[in-house]
C-alpha cells in the first residue's frame, strides 16, 4: 500500500514538473552578464602579476544614463590593485536593464594565472 501511494506521488510529481510553466523573470536581463562585460575591460593587474598571485575581488559601481561606469569601488586588500581596476573600469560602456538607476551594481571578479 506505501509503495503504492509512493508510485502515484512520484508520477503526479513528475507530471506537474512537465506541464510547469517557468516563470517569466520581471528583470531584463543585459546581453552578457556584468562579469563577461568587465573581463572585457581589464588586462591582469601588474600588482599581481609581480608576485604571481591570484585572487577575487568585489567591484561595486552604478551606471549612468549613458551606459557608462560610474562611482567604481573596487574592495581588495591591496589598495594599488583597487586603483589599477578603478582606472581601467571608470567610464567604460556597459549594458545593464535600466541604465541611469541609482542601483548599485556588485560584481565579483576571479583573477587566475594562465
Amino acid at each position: 500500500m506505501k509503495n503504492l501511494i509512493f508510485l502515484l506521488l512520484l508520477v503526479g510529481l513528475t507530471t506537474a514538473g512537465v506541464n510547469a510553466k517557468p516563470r517569466s523573470s520581471k528583470k531584463a536581463q543585459p546581453k552578457q552578464r556584468l562579469e563577461q562585460q568587465l573581463t572585457n575591460y581589464i588586462s591582469y593587474p601588474d600588482v599581481l602579476q609581480d608576485g604571481n598571485r591570484e585572487g577575487v575581488v568585489v567591484v561595486q559601481f552604478k551606471v549612468n544614463e549613458e551606459n557608462r561606469m560610474s562611482q567604481v569601488a573596487v574592495l581588495s586588500q591591496d589598495e594599488k590593485l583597487n586603483n589599477s581596476l578603478i582606472k581601467q573600469l571608470t567610464g567604460k560602456k556597459i549594458e545593464v536593464a535600466k541604465a541611469g538607476s541609482q542601483e548599485m551594481h556588485t560584481v565579483r571578479l576571479r583573477f587566475q594565472l594562465d
